[in-house]
């Protein structure tokens, strides 16, 4: 994550928006020990939950809704966004 020199690295890399297709946030979310809702696993760690009016816990769970969420973003996005992206299957673009 976007940290120390890895961190200008990424801001040099910059944002590239042909790995937001691919971006795992888009399809999925995660789950906290707890049954809250996040979307992906590093807002869960930030503790940034989802878009406000959204399921925000496992009992809540409703694809349709969730599928028109907007993601909350931050800094910590550099990670999977800049250059050729990163998710758990590698590259993005």
């Amino acid at each position: 994550m976007p940290i120390a020199r890895f961190a200008d690295w990424l801001r040099r890399a910059a944002f590239n928006p042909a790995t937001v297709p691919g971006l795992m946030c888009r399809s999925l979310v995660s789950v906290g020990y707890d049954g809250r809702l996040y979307d992906c696993d590093f807002n869960q760690m930030l503790e940034l939950g989802l878009e406000e009016g959204r399921p925000a816990h496992i009992r809540e769970f409703d694809r349709a809704r969730l599928a028109e969420r907007r993601v909350s973003t931050g800094e910590h996005c550099f990670g999977c966004t800049a250059g050729a992206g990163s998710s758990c299957g590698g590259a993005l673009a």
